[in-house]
C-alpha cells in the first residue's frame, strides 16, 4: 500500500493519495504530479511485485507507455511520465474524473441510442487517430472506454495493443484480448491483424451499450470464439424498438465475420454516425412543421405567400366594399364563451392537480427517510431498494447511502451463505456460484479456521479481484452484474476484518500498559470480546514477562480463554476481527507442557515469591513508592487471572497475593 508515499523529490516528484484499484498486472494509484512548478493529478499505475520476473509481463508494460508516447489525442488517455521506483517500474497517466461505460452499463441497464451515438463518435476519433499511427488497440470493451462527469469518452489501457510497425509480443497462432470482445480473426490466432480487427470489436461494444447484453453467451473461451466465428449475431433492432434502421444496418456490417465486408475505416463510421444523428434532427424538424400547420390556408398572393389582414382591407376598398362590422348581442356575463371556457379549464385543472398529487412518486428525499426510519435491517434493505430502483441513477450523498444499506445487506447474505455451508463442509459450489471466486473463498475460511490471517488475505484478495469491475459498483438494477459484485463486496469486507485485528490488538496493548501505569481495576466481562481477549493477553504475557520455568508460561489456560473469544465472535459478522484475533493467537501459542497445572503453580509462586520481596522493600524504603506500585501489581495479576482455579495450592497462592496486596495500600 503506497498511499502517503512520496516517488521522486524536488520540483519532479509524485504524491500518493489514494488507491484507484488493482489487477493481476498490477495497482493504480491516483497521485499528485509536481512538475516544474506545476501540480496535475495522475494515475499512476505500478507493476506488481510479482511480476518482476515475468518478462512477458514487463515487455507488455514497457509496451504500453511506448505506445502512449506516440498518441497525443482528446479522445484518448494521456502519459506524463514513466520511470522506476525501489526497482518498479511505474508509467503515469492523465487522471480522468469520471467512470467507465461498463459501470454506467451496470447502472442504467442500457443507453440510449442517441447518447451512444455521441460516445461512438468521439470513440471513432480516437480508434483512427490510433490506426494511422499504425497501432491497434485488441481490447475494445466497455471498462476501457472512460466517460468524464462532462460528457467527454477517453479510450485507455493500450497494454495489449498491437504496434504494426513492430513483431508482436504474442506468439504465432496464439490469441489475446477479452473473448467476449474479440473479432473472429484474433479468435483463429491470425498475426496479420489490421484495424478492421478493432471495428468487429466496436461492433460488439455498441450492441452491448444498446441491448444491456452480449451478442454471444457462452460457458467457455472456446465456445465463445466458435461463436464469434461462425454465428450470426441476433437482429438488434428486435431488442431496440426506437433503434433507427440505419444505425442497425451499421453495427451489423461492423460485426460481419469477414474482414472485407467491413466499413473501411473508423472514420468512415464516425460519418455515418453522424449522419444518422442528421436524419434524426432532420426527421424531428419536419414533424414539427407538420404539427404547426392550419388545415386550411389562408387566400394567397399571386406569388404564392398567404394574405395578411392589411392586404384583405386593402381589397376590400378597391371593390368599394367596406369592413362589416358584426353587432354584439348582449350576452350575460356567466354565459358568455369566454367565462364559460375558464370555468371548465379551472376544474380540469384541479383534477389533473389532484391526479398529479395522488399518483406523484415519492421525491428522493421521502425514500431516503424512509431509509432512516426503518426499525429492522430487513426493512432498511426494503426502503433502500425502493430508493434505488427509482433514484439509482441520480447521483448524490442520498443515493450514497441508500447504495451503502443495499450493499452491506447483500455482503452480510454472502456471508451467512458461506458460513452455514462451511459449518456443514460443503465444499462444492452451486450451480449459480462462480467456481474460482467460492474456492478462493473456501481456502480463505480454512486459512481464517487456522489462523494464519496472512493466508487468508491472499485469498479474500483474489475474491474481490475476481471481477473487479463489478466490484467498485454499489448497485446494479442487473441481476448478473450483482451476483459478480457481491463476490467482490464480501473480498473487500474480509479483508477489511484481517486489517482490524492489527489495530485491535495495539489498542489492547496500550489499555492494559495504561491500566497497569494508573492502577485502574480490570472489570472482567466474560460475555464481552474485549475484556476475554484482555484477560488473554494478559495471561499470555504473564508467562513471558516473568521469567520462571523454560516454558513461556501458562499457555494452556490463554489457549482455552482464546478459544471462548472465538466461540464468542465467531458468528458476529459485525465484529469479525474478534474472532481472527482469537485464531491467530491461538495458532501462535505453543503446546501446553505436560503438566499444565504444575507450570501453572510454579509461576504463581514465583510471581507472589517477587512481590512479597518487592512489598518488603517498599515497607523499608516508604520514600519509593514505585516499588509499592510494582508489587501491587504483580498482587494484581495473580488475583485477576488464577482467582477462579481450584487446586489447593493454587488458591492459598492467590489468597497470599491478596494478604500481600492489602498491606500495600495506595498512599
Amino acid at each position: 500500500m503506497l498511499v502517503g508515499q512520496t516517488i521522486g523529490s524536488g520540483s519532479y516528484r509524485f504524491e500518493i493519495t489514494k488507491e484507484l484499484g488493482s489487477g493481476a498486472m498490477g495497482t493504480v494509484y491516483k497521485a499528485d504530479f509536481y512538475k516544474d512548478d506545476k501540480v496535475r493529478p495522475v494515475a499512476l499505475k505500478m507493476v506488481a511485485l510479482g511480476l518482476l520476473g515475468n518478462e512477458g509481463a514487463m515487455a507488455r508494460f514497457e509496451r504500453e507507455a511506448n505506445i502512449l508516447k506516440q498518441l497525443r489525442h482528446p479522445h484518448i488517455v494521456r502519459l506524463y511520465a514513466t520511470g522506476t521506483w525501489r526497482k518498479t517500474p511505474f508509467i503515469a497517466m492523465e487522471f480522468i474524473d469520471g467512470e467507465p461505460l461498463d459501470r454506467v452499463l451496470a447502472r442504467r441497464g442500457r443507453l440510449g441510442w442517441e447518447e451512444v451515438v455521441t460516445y461512438g463518435k468521439q470513440l471513432c476519433d480516437a480508434l483512427q487517430y490510433a490506426h494511422e499511427k499504425g497501432i491497434i488497440h485488441r481490447d475494445l470493451k466497455p471498462s476501457n472506454l472512460m466517460v468524464t462527469h462532462e460528457g467527454v469518452l477517453k479510450l485507455t489501457d493500450f497494454g495489449i495493443a498491437k504496434d504494426t510497425d513492430v513483431t508482436a509480443l504474442t506468439g504465432q497462432n496464439s490469441t489475446i484480448g477479452t473473448a467476449a470482445y474479440m473479432s473472429p480473426e484474433q479468435c483463429k490466432g491470425d498475426r496479420n491483424l489490421t484495424h478492421k480487427s478493432d471495428l468487429y470489436s466496436l461492433g460488439i461494444v455498441f450492441f452491448e451499450l444498446l441491448t444491456g447484453r452480449k451478442p454471444f453467451v457462452a460457458d467457455t473461451t472456446v465456445d465463445m470464439f466458435l461463436k464469434h466465428v461462425n454465428e450470426r449475431p441476433p437482429r438488434i433492432g428486435k431488442l431496440v424498438n426506437d433503434l433507427p434502421p440505419k444505425f442497425e444496418a451499421l453495427i451489423m456490417q461492423l460485426m460481419e465475420k469477414d474482414k472485407e465486408d467491413r466499413p473501411p475505416d473508423a472514420a468512415w463510421v464516425g460519418r455515418m454516425l453522424a449522419e444518422i444523428e442528421e436524419d434524426a434532427v432532420a426527421r424531428r424538424s419536419a414533424g414539427l412543421e407538420v404539427a404547426q400547420a392550419r388545415r386550411i390556408d389562408r387566400p394567397r398572393n399571386l406569388d404564392g405567400s398567404k394574405l395578411d389582414d392589411d392586404d384583405l382591407e386593402a381589397a376590400r376598398a378597391l371593390r368599394g366594399k367596406k369592413k362589416k362590422v358584426k353587432k354584439k348581442a348582449d350576452v350575460p356575463l356567466l354565459r358568455q364563451t369566454w367565462v364559460k371556457a375558464a370555468g371548465l379549464l379551472l376544474v380540469l385543472a384541479g383534477l389533473a392537480v389532484a391526479v398529479y398529487l395522488a399518483l406523484r412518486p415519492p421525491s428522493a428525499e421521502a425514500l431516503a427517510r424512509a431509509i432512516d426510519a426503518a426499525d429492522t435491517p430487513e426493512a432498511r434493505l426494503e426502503a433502500a431498494v425502493k430508493y434505488l430502483e427509482r433514484y439509482g441513477n441520480t447521483a448524490g450523498e442520498l443515493t450514497d447511502k441508500a447504495a451503502a444499506v443495499f450493499k452491506a445487506a447483500a455482503t452480510r447474505k454472502r456471508e451467512e451463505q458461506l458460513a452455514k455451508r462451511f459449518a456443514n463442509n460443503l465444499s462444492k459450489p452451486d450451480e449459480a456460484d462462480d467456481r474460482e471466486a467460492f474456492e478462493a473463498a473456501w481456502k480463505a475460511l480454512q486459512a481464517e479456521r487456522d489462523g494464519t490471517l496472512r493466508l487468508a488475505a491472499d485469498y479474500w484478495t483474489q475474491v474481490k479481484n475476481r471481477f473487479p469491475e463489478e466490484a467498485k459498483l454499489a448497485y446494479s438494477p442487473r441481476e448478473d452484474v450483482l451476483a459478480k459484485a457481491r463476490w467482490g463486496w464480501l473480498g473487500e469486507k474480509r479483508l477489511g476484518d484481517i486489517r482490524k485485528v492489527e489495530a485491535v490488538v495495539t489498542s489492547l496493548r496500550k489499555k492494559i500498559k495504561d491500566n497497569r501505569t494508573y492502577e485502574v481495576p480490570f472489570a472482567h466481562d466474560p460475555n464481552n470480546p474485549e475484556s476475554v481477549a484482555i484477560l488473554a493477553l494478559r495471561l499470555e504475557e504473564f508467562g513471558d514477562r516473568i521469567a520462571a520455568g523454560p516454558d513461556r508460561g501458562d499457555i494452556e489456560k490463554a489457549g482455552r480463554t482464546w478459544d471462548r473469544l472465538a466461540a464468542l465472535s465467531e458468528k458476529d459478522f459485525d465484529r469479525r476481527e474478534w474472532y481472527l484475533l482469537a485464531r491467530q493467537q491461538r495458532a501462535a501459542l505453543p503446546k501446553p507442557p505436560d503438566d499444565p497445572v504444575k507450570a501453572r503453580i510454579e509461576r504463581i509462586r514465583a510471581v507472589v515469591n517477587r512481590a512479597e520481596e518487592d512489598a518488603a522493600e517498599a515497607r523499608a524504603n516508604p520514600d519509593s513508592p514505585l516499588i509499592a506500585v510494582r508489587a501491587r501489581g504483580l498482587c494484581r495479576e495473580v488475583l485477576d487471572l488464577y482467582d477462579d482455579e481450584t487446586d489447593p495450592t493454587c488458591v492459598a497462592l492467590v489468597k497470599r497475593a491478596g494478604q500481600i496486596a492489602v498491606t500495600l495500600k495506595k498512599q
